[in-house]
């Protein structure tokens, strides 16, 4: 299983998923010749994709799906309310050369090797998902553009080997930054998105004394920064959970890879 984050933030996010032959796109917040090249970086071409899953309509997650969708004849996938909204201005025309999956948010679906779970999560979307994507052998979990922790993410983090999770601000860059007031309030609110002492708190909840990967994504570029994120969770996870952690931060540009095949031939992993 590799999983690549092709881009992080509010500027675009994408993630690609591949085992056994088929590739998923996890979002595709990038206009379409940038998404590509990306992909040709790491060996693949929108050709290879078997679907783009969504987590929700907004547009730094979604700009290029249906462009996508319609160049390689690619099904858009995820909950029929957010496809929707995606759908909502394209014009009728006679011929569709691409697939609509719905699969209501909590439910549990099959693609080749892949079983997806997505799972609900609290933001100003319409249905708003992160995702539990599991092979025979590992497990992996997305959870961003969210405003707080739910009992049902938490069960979702704990059983993911990979956490891919949203640590967005730090509350006092926040509070003593440039946003208006307005904005602040959104994204301090329970729709909104995750601080770092939120998201430290939640893999102290979900960690435990096995081998771990979190990759802290969608960072904001105004109101934290990647240093000051991964202190925040080595702070509160402590040395004994920090030992079995594989800490990284996704950024904009390409990010980290995580090969299954590769990841105990690193020593310095553990």
């Amino acid at each position: 299983m590799r999983v690549v984050s092709l881009a992080s933030g509010s500027s675009g996010n994408a993630t690609l998923i591949e085992s056994g032959g088929t590739a998923l796109l996890l979002d595709a917040g990038l206009n379409p010749r940038t998404l590509a090249g990306r992909l040709l970086k790491m060996g693949r071409s929108p050709r290879d994709l078997a679907g783009i899953v969504l987590t929700h309509e907004h547009t730094d997650h979604t700009s290029s799906a249906l462009g996508l969708a319609r160049e390689y004849a690619l099904p858009l996938i995820g909950d029929g309310r957010t496809l929707a909204a995606v759908l909502a201005n394209v014009v009728p025309t006679e011929s569709k050369d691409y697939a609509i999956d719905p699969h209501p948010a909590g439910s549990t679906w099959q693609m080749g090797p892949f079983t997806l779970t997505s799972i609900p999560i609290p933001h100003d979307a319409v249905a708003p998902c992160g995702y539990l994507i599991a092979t025979d052998a590992w497990k992996i979990c997305l959870i961003t553009d969210c405003g707080e922790m739910t009992d049902t993410i938490l069960q979702a983090l704990k059983q993911a080997h990979l956490i891919i999770i949203e640590a967005n601000h730090d509350r006092q860059m926040l509070l003593k930054g440039p946003y208006p007031a307005h904005l602040k309030k959104r994204i301090l609110g329970p729709q909104g998105h995750l601080a770092n002492d939120q998201t430290a708190e939640a893999l102290f909840n979900c960690l435990d004394a096995s081998p771990h990967w979190v990759w802290l994504a969608h960072l904001s570029k105004t109101n934290n920064t990647p240093e000051v994120a991964q202190a925040a969770m080595v702070q509160r996870l402590g040395g004994r959970r920090m030992r079995t952690t594989k800490l990284a931060v996704a950024p904009p540009g390409l990010g980290p890879v995580w090969n299954s095949t590769q990841l105990f031939d690193q020593p310095t992993l553990f």
